[in-house]
């Protein structure tokens, strides 16, 4: 297996996990101001795919094969099962949608942003207990993937989509996070590392050319010609100095971001804020909230906000050589 250098945490992966988040806040700034515009179908065919594939990549398989499930899901619930809870209780409490039926649809039908962590934490249970080889569990997940993909949607959703099914990132992202995992387990190769920079901006620009053009079969390639390179390429990354300290902050602690920006961006579209100054607002108060927060044990650990001292997870899970991840 391919490892890091012990102990090392790689500003290369801060940045991207930052500059993804960024992409997501930034999505939901058009979502709300726009609707389905360009600039929001911009982003929709790859953040989301990336953030997958990098906590597949981040994952560390055989330290969850270790555990028992129990223990598993006691080492993800102060840093990450537990924030996710609180965000989303505030979430039902505040739109009004809190019922006897609210856990299990908090689980199988999060609403909105909420779907990450029951997805991500589903494959990660997936990964712990199958006791398959990671190109064995790829090689399922790419049939699922892709046939959700079809059946499903993928960037322009079908008409009308069977209620009763769990939230479709459950069957549409596998392919992202055991690729990922794959990635990690297998030594960089420069001939794909060249094919892969060639591919990903082929398959973004093709993806960026369906907005106003649905077509199923166009944008399951497009979105996995764009995302499956990128995956590739994060041991690159990995390895990068990337001196972009603001951005790797953001990364650091990038579930409470994940979390609480929509309530933040509610808050001052209450205030009658408006257009560009909204994200401004949003993110400014998103940056200052996290030093003042961190501050307070109790509160920074419900709300997700990863210590200065901590080494746990921000919206991620421990990589080959403990990085901690998203």
């Amino acid at each position: 297996m391919r490892s890091g250098t012990a102990g090392h945490r790689s500003t290369g992966i801060d940045g991207v996990r930052g500059l993804l988040v960024l992409g997501v806040i930034l999505g939901h700034f058009f979502e709300i101001t726009e609707g389905e515009s360009f600039p929001a179908w911009i982003g929709a065919g790859l953040r989301m795919p990336l953030f997958i594939g990098l906590t597949g990549y981040l994952f560390n398989l055989e330290r969850a094969r270790g555990d028992s499930i129990t223990a598993l899901l006691r080492r993800y619930y102060p840093r990450l099962i537990l924030p996710w809870i609180v965000a989303s209780l505030v979430h039902v409490t505040l739109t009004r949608e809190l019922h006897i039926g609210t856990p299990l649809s908090l689980l199988l039908w999060p609403p909105f942003h909420l779907w990450f962590v029951p997805v991500m934490m589903a494959f990660i249970l997936i990964a712990a207990v199958s006791r398959w080889t990671p190109p064995a569990m790829l090689g399922l997940a790419i049939p699922v993937s892709i046939g959700a993909m079809y059946l499903l949607g993928v960037g322009h959703l079908p008409p009308a989509l069977h209620h009763w099914m769990p939230d479709r990132r459950f069957f549409i992202y596998p392919v992202y996070f055991f690729y990922g995992l794959l990635v990690a387990q297998r030594e960089p190769d420069r001939v794909r590392q060249g094919a892969a920079v060639i591919l990903a901006p082929i398959g973004f620009l093709w993806w960026c050319s369906l907005y106003d053009q649905p077509n199923v079969a166009a944008e399951v390639a497009a979105e996995l010609i764009a995302c499956l390179p990128l995956i590739y390429l994060l041991p690159v990354v990995r390895g990068l100095p990337i001196p972009l300290p603001g951005i790797a902050a953001i990364g650091r602690n990038s579930l409470f971001y994940y979390l609480w920006h929509p309530l933040i961006f509610a808050l001052w579209h209450a205030d009658h804020v408006r257009g560009l100054a909204l994200f401004a607002l949003t993110l400014a108060t998103l940056v200052a909230l996290v030093p003042l927060l961190a501050h307070h044990a109790s509160l920074a650990r419900i709300l997700g906000i990863v210590r200065p001292r901590s080494s746990g997870p921000s919206l991620s899970f421990d990589s080959p050589n403990r990085e901690p991840v998203v």
